[in-house]
């Protein structure tokens, strides 16, 4: 299975279209990249975006204390007209830094992508109203106006649309190489948290495999396509908060399942583990693509789960953290995340996952 680490850029700087950014910008405002203010202050341009008459930059204000004392963030947004606003970028605490990999114009409003000490978010600010954010993965990548990020299932990419930060259908991790290899996303539906209903259109759309096994699998790897999305924050703790309180992916329950059974039925859910692997992608309309892209991602997890079934052990550099003591509590107010199937085997797995903490 492709590692999202191969998908998507590694970003330690800003990139070349960054860098090119910030010099725009500095020209139109008749200033250098690097100002020295009074005594020991300095201020530094770290992001920029010109689109016609509107400017936007994000600037950084430090103390020069034989070390880069950093005091804040602002971005900055200026249009032709004479509107501007100034916002404090927020973080956990700018001390620590703020990497600005991505400013751009979306009409009235500017888009950043940002990451500070513990997330990467993106966020939108317009002239007026509160702020939007929005935490992602530190892997991401944008094509025209869709943010791509690696999920929390394995194996999945989720998407953003900007600048209103609706969150889409995720997609498997392959289908996602071919979106950003061409430029574009094809299949962008908003996300409808409903999971019952969606459950048994996935199901229809597998081999025929027994019920509990086709639930157990809907369930630990396709739950992203009906998982309500986080809703928008007005403030970085907010979005913080709500990012932390989350418990970790169930994503390998089928290999506990797997591992807890006698080998007789081991080998039955094997088999319908191959079965589901070789399942080959199936025509769909926008409204079936929900289904048919989950779908999709369960065969192709299959195939892996089928290897680590035989191999006894994850996949090498793979950990699962499902099992711990705080992820148990905070998964147990999930039940009607799941189909009832999935659920009944994870009850009967938890009883002995201290084993496993």
């Amino acid at each position: 299975m492709l590692d999202p680490d191969e998908l998507f850029p590694s970003r330690d700087e800003p990139d070349e279209g960054m860098t090119a950014a910030i010099a725009a910008v500095c020209a139109r405002l008749g200033r250098a990249i690097e100002v020295a203010g009074p005594g020991r202050a300095r201020s530094t341009i770290v992001g920029g975006a010109i689109d016609g008459e509107r400017v936007a930059w994000v600037e950084q204000r430090w103390q020069d204390a034989g070390y880069p004392d950093i005091e804040e963030y602002t971005l900055t947004m200026r249009a032709g007209d004479g509107r501007e606003r100034a916002w404090i970028v927020e973080t956990y605490n700018p001390w620590f830094g703020c990497e600005v990999y991505l400013l751009r114009w979306f009409g009235d409003e500017v888009v950043a992508v940002y990451r500070e000490k513990h997330r990467t978010i993106v966020c939108t600010v317009g002239f007026t109203g509160a702020p939007r954010l929005r935490v992602i993965a530190f892997a991401w990548q944008i094509v025209g106006d869709v943010v791509l990020y690696a999920s929390e299932a394995r194996g999945l990419v989720e998407r953003v649309r900007v600048p209103d930060l609706t969150v889409c259908t995720p997609i498997p991790i392959d289908e996602a190489a071919r979106d950003l290899a061409a430029g574009t996303c094809e299949s962008l539906e908003p996300l409808v948290p409903d999971g019952a209903a969606l459950w048994s259109r996935i199901a229809a759309r597998l081999p025929d495999v027994s019920g509990v096994t086709a639930e157990l699998l809907i369930g630990a790897l396709a739950y992203p396509f009906w998982d309500a999305p986080v809703p928008l924050s007005e403030s970085y703790e907010d979005a913080y908060r709500r990012a932390h309180d989350r418990w970790n992916t169930p994503c390998w329950l089928p290999f506990y399942a797997y591992q807890a059974l006698d080998a007789g039925t081991a080998e039955m859910l094997l088999a319908e583990f191959d079965a589901i692997a070789a399942r080959a992608p199936a025509a769909y309309d926008p409204a079936d693509a929900p289904a048919e892209l989950a779908a999709r991602h369960i065969a192709a997890r299959c195939g892996e789960l089928a290897a680590v079934c035989r191999a006894g052990r994850l996949p090498d550099g793979v950990t699962c953290h499902f099992w711990v003591e705080w992820s148990q509590e905070a998964f147990v107010a999930e039940e009607p995340l799941f189909p009832p199937g999935m659920w009944r085997v994870w009850q009967g797995l938890a009883a002995g996952a201290r084993s496993r903490r």
